[in-house]
């Protein structure tokens, strides 16, 4: 055996719950102001939400504008469906929102404002993916699969919120046999499938399972 594992998370899960706050913070300064330099962390521990950074833009920094960032963006994946149990759940309008965000410093904005048709760079994180030939759509067999199988149970959690919540996440280990597959790309099998995923209290772990095995 040879084993590979990728994972993927649900929209609602906390971790892309931040990413995309943090994205629609970006996304509504900009459309505010074409001009803005944003850089802002996002924060979540069970319902707490904590907005953090500096900006430079011509949008008031009024921590109640990006209180209503936060609770839409909630709402737009997921959480407003009632009747589901609360517990550490992120719904908007349960939820503490905290906003730290202040002008940014003069000297970064030295380092990123440059001459019209230049950016600069300032201390925002590097990220990167690769490519391979295991499948048509040059993704890694492992992370396809949880990514596909992600995908299903939020659509299916979205259209049953009396059964399932938005916060899930996939796991799928892929047996390639040997090292030597590994390196040239070719998978054997499926070894495992992980699912964890929230749920209403009234159902049974016996019939989430059920479920999850019929909808994958």
């Amino acid at each position: 055996m040879y084993l590979f594992a990728s994972e993927a998370v649900s929209a609602g899960h906390p971790d892309k719950c931040a990413d995309i706050i943090a994205d629609s913070i970006v996304d509504t300064l900009l459309q505010l102001d074409a001009d803005s330099k944003v850089a802002t962390e996002v924060f979540i521990s069970g319902k707490h939400i904590i907005i953090g950074g500096e900006v430079k833009t011509k949008v008031p920094l009024d921590p109640a504008f990006y209180e209503e960032i936060a609770k839409k963006a909630l709402k737009q994946i997921g959480y407003p469906e009632a009747g589901f149990e609360r517990g550490e759940t992120l719904f908007p309008d349960e939820t503490d929102i905290q906003v730290y965000v202040s002008k940014q410093s003069p000297d970064i904005t030295m380092g990123v404002v440059k001459e019209e048709g230049e950016i600069g760079a300032g201390d925002q994180g590097m990220m990167f993916g690769y490519a391979t030939s295991e499948r048509d759509d040059h993704m890694p067999t492992a992370f396809a699969y949880a990514r596909e199988i992600r995908d299903v149970l939020y659509a299916y959690a979205l259209k049953h919120p009396e059964t399932f919540g938005v916060d899930l996440k996939t796991e799928v280990i892929m047996d390639y046999g040997s090292k030597e597959n590994f390196d040239n790309c070719k998978p054997q099998r499926i070894a495992k499938i992980i699912v964890a995923i929230s749920h209403n209290k009234d159902v049974e772990l016996k019939e989430v399972k059920r479920l999850v095995k019929k909808i994958i």
